[in-house]
Formats: structure tokens, sequence, C-alpha cells
């Protein structure tokens, strides 16, 4: 059965394809839940207008560097942890950021983790006493810094360490081989439906809820890589989401044009109106 987040993706992409073509397409069957034999995409669609005008569509995940997700969730447990164990020690007149850089989050499992939310638990209890607001604390563990900021006064916030987000250094170029990664692991797939004829879509669901940003990322891309895409991906949609529902959706790539920067009139916003439709624009 399709996750959530698949089936919305894929439904804002039949709403972006109406706009684009004035066409309708409707989903006929998802060949990777009964092809068992070999990976295969997520979704077939079939214009109504046309029989033989169907599009094969792949959906995959969009982090911003390997890992991302992994860490993301592990930070947020993580400063869970030491939050538990300082809450009742350091001042309740103000509250705390902690960012725990990605390449330490990666590695902190069982005993390191025990070891490291111990370690900075106590760290955190004795220099919190001494951070005054807007300023921060460094402390090296295992060759990376971990970095304590008192954020401010907020009744709501204070007496807490909260998980501050912390990138990896050279994000620009991890970012475009993660992109190229994600695309290219679906070209195979996606190739096998061009071969028969198929028109392809590839829908990327950036976690960074930053889908404008889509041509910057790219600028890292090769010729070949560029090359492969344009011969094998006819749509290349980027979406935002939240909590599993495609929010934003962004064109970037068309079968006879692929933009360097996303026009306006490429950009989806599936927030609600107050008709309840999705419409055009930022």
């Amino acid at each position: 059965m399709k996750k959530p987040n698949e089936q919305s993706a894929c439904e804002a992409f039949l709403v972006i394809l109406n706009a684009l073509t004035g066409l309708k397409y409707i989903k006929i069957e998802s060949p990777d839940e009964q092809n068992r034999r070999t990976p295969d995409v997520d979704f077939l669609l079939k214009s109504i207008n046309d029989e033989s005008d169907m599009i094969a569509v792949e959906h995959t995940i969009l982090e911003s560097y390997n890992g991302q997700i992994g860490y993301v969730k592990g930070s947020y447990d993580i400063v869970d942890s030491i939050n538990a164990v300082c809450k009742n020690t350091i001042p309740n007149d103000r509250y705390y950021f902690l960012a725990i850089p990605p390449v330490k989050g990666d590695s902190l499992v069982g005993k390191n983790r025990i070891r490291f939310v111990s370690s900075l638990s106590s760290w955190v209890t004795e220099t919190a006493q001494k951070l005054s607001i807007d300023n921060h604390a460094q402390i090296e563990y295992e060759g990376q810094k971990i970095t304590l900021m008192c954020c401010g006064d907020d009744v709501q916030l204070n007496g807490n360490v909260w998980r501050a987000s912390q990138s990896p250094e050279k994000q620009e170029i991890l970012q475009t081989q993660r992109l190229c990664r994600a695309i290219g692991d679906k070209l195979p797939k996606l190739e096998a439906y061009k071969q028969r004829s198929f028109k392809t879509a590839l829908l990327l669901e950036d976690i960074a809820n930053i889908p404008s940003t889509i041509t910057q990322r790219a600028h890292g891309m090769n010729s070949e890589e560029r090359d492969s895409i344009e011969d094998i991906i006819d749509y290349i949609v980027v979406f935002a989401s939240n909590n599993g529902r495609m929010i934003v959706g962004d064109v970037w790539k068309e079968p006879t044009i692929w933009h360097v920067s996303i026009p306006d009139n490429r950009k989806f916003n599936f927030r609600k109106n107050n008709k309840g439709k999705a419409f055009l624009g930022i």
C-alpha cells in the first residue's frame, strides 16, 4: 500500500499536469506493488483524452545531504534526553539551544549515545549557569564542536534545552551530490518506461521544504548527469510537504524546457484557498 506522502505527491502532480497541459490524467496502477521481480515505478497515469498518452511516475525523498533524515530524528531524541537530565538544574529565567553537528549525530548510537548524553548533560548543567542571554559556549567532543546558546527569556521556553539544527561543512557540495544521487537512483526505472514510449516524471519531496532552491543545488551537476536526465525524464516537480501532505510544488523540468529559475506560473500552492482548491503562485 502506498504511503500517504506518495499518494499526496501523485494527486498534486495530477493537478499540476492539468494546469500545464489542459488534459486530465488519472492513476491506473502502481507497478511497484505488483511487480515483485524487479524494481518498478510508483504510479502509471493515463490521459482520459488519449489512452496512448501515459506517464510513468516515480516519487522519492530529497535530503539536503546523505543521512539528513536520521540526523534530524536522532538529534531531537538526544537533545530531549539531555534536557530531561538538565531541566531542573539549569536557570529557569532563560532558555537554551544545543547544536550537535551532523557528523557527530550519525555516530551516537548504543553505548556511544549513553556516554554522550551523560557527558553533555554535565557540561550543559555547569555551563548554563554562566551563560547570559545572547551568548554561547562550545565544547569539543571527539573532534566535533558542540554549541550551547542562551537565546532569551520566554515563559513558555524557559528552563529547557532545545534542539538547534546545524548544517554540515561544505553543504553546497553535499546538496549537489545528494540531488544527483536522488535522481540517478531513479533513472533506470524511468528509462525502462521511456523505451516503451511512456512520458516520465520524477517527484522530489524536499524534506528541507525549500523547493525554490533546487536550481542552485543543481549548479554542480556535470554535463553527463544533465544529459542523462534530459534524455530520460520529462517532468521534475519539487515539493514541500507537511505531515505527509504536499503544500507547495515547483515545476523544475518540463518536456520542452528545463528552467534555470522557477517561473511564478510554475509554482503551485496546495494550501487551500477560500474555495478549498489549490491555486497558482506563491
